[in-house]
């Protein structure tokens, strides 16, 4: 106790000691002549990976911000799974193979795609084909109405709702970007971009990219092989926020398709059908024999097991 007590004391005369020095410093003056404050405006984002919308609409956003985080060549679609009231399926591991999408339970022929407010919908049935989309490294930001449509979106697909693809300005500067990936399944891809920067005095600028990619399937014989080009022009008007674009897009796919087995097809070919380089001779239950792609009954070839598609 008297250990505690001489402490206690001590400190306590420190400290009276301290406030006697601070006050008798306390007779001078402080001036401050100017006080300057820099900030910068950022935007704000839910949890770092949402956009936040001013909206009374039932809306989401991505922007490149997040993209630039994702798997490189992966659909955009994958990158929207996350927001609330999207479900995207993949049907690989990397996007070529495309997918299914659902919007509040609406599948793809009730969703609205567009790209730069073009309709990417299938003319016919307007079906959505995931694995078409340009290249996340050229998409600055990803809009998805929920239940709702909008005035940038003109199609009978959007009952509902709407998936709205914006790609990026062209920079003000001359540059290039370029990136190199590998992985499982022989992935392997490639993309370069070039920007043109501010040519003459009114302002035009434009860039032009390209991405190839190609893998093997992760089950079964074949690859899944796609090049695309995209490129844009931008001329503003005025002093405003006004503006003329035009962009293109070219995609081509040469993909080997996934069997979808049905429990009878796995009754008279076995388990391992699936993985058959060449398509077999025997006839199929209660059909006339093999069919190759034109239409042709009881004659086979090679790529009858792993016809290819170009849409």
């Amino acid at each position: 106790m008297r250990l505690r007590n001489a402490l206690t004391a001590g400190v306590s005369l420190a400290a009276l000691a301290v406030s006697g020095a601070a006050f008798a410093q306390s007779s001078g003056t402080l001036q401050m002549e100017e006080i300057v404050v820099f900030a910068h405006r950022v935007t704000e984002t839910l949890g770092g990976l949402i956009a936040a919308e001013q909206i009374a609409k039932s809306r989401s956003s991505i922007s490149q911000i997040f993209i630039e985080t994702q798997n490189v060549g992966q659909s955009i679609a994958q990158s929207i799974n996350l927001l609330p009231g999207v479900n995207f399926t993949n049907s690989d591991p990397y996007g070529s193979s495309g997918g299914n999408l659902r919007l509040r339970s609406f599948d793809g022929n009730r969703i609205s795609l567009t790209f730069d407010g073009v309709p990417l919908n299938d003319t016919g049935n307007y079906a959505i084909f995931t694995n078409q989309l340009v290249d996340p490294e050229i998409v600055e930001r990803t809009t998805v109405n929920l239940g709702t449509t909008d005035a940038d979106s003109p199609t009978a697909a959007a009952t509902g709702g709407t998936i709205n693809v914006l790609t990026r300005r062209p920079a003000d500067g001359f540059g290039m970007t370029g990136t190199a990936a590998h992985g499982d399944d022989n992935y392997r891809r490639f993309f370069a971009m070039l920007d043109t920067g501010i040519l003459g005095s009114v302002g035009t600028a434009a860039f032009l990219s390209y991405s190839y990619q190609k893998y093997d399937k992760f089950r079964g014989p074949g690859n899944l092989e796609k090049n695309q080009f995209n490129g844009k022009a931008y001329q503003p008007i005025g002093q405003g926020r006004d503006f003329i674009s035009i962009a293109f897009h070219y995609n081509q796919n040469r993909n080997a398709f996934y069997r979808n087995i049905s429990k009878a097809e796995v009754a008279f070919y076995g388990y391992n059908f699936d993985n058959l380089a060449s398509c077999t001779l025997a006839s199929r239950p209660g059909g006339a024999g093999a069919q190759n792609d034109g239409g042709h009954h009881g004659a086979a070839f090679h790529d009858a097991a792993i016809p290819r598609s170009h849409r």
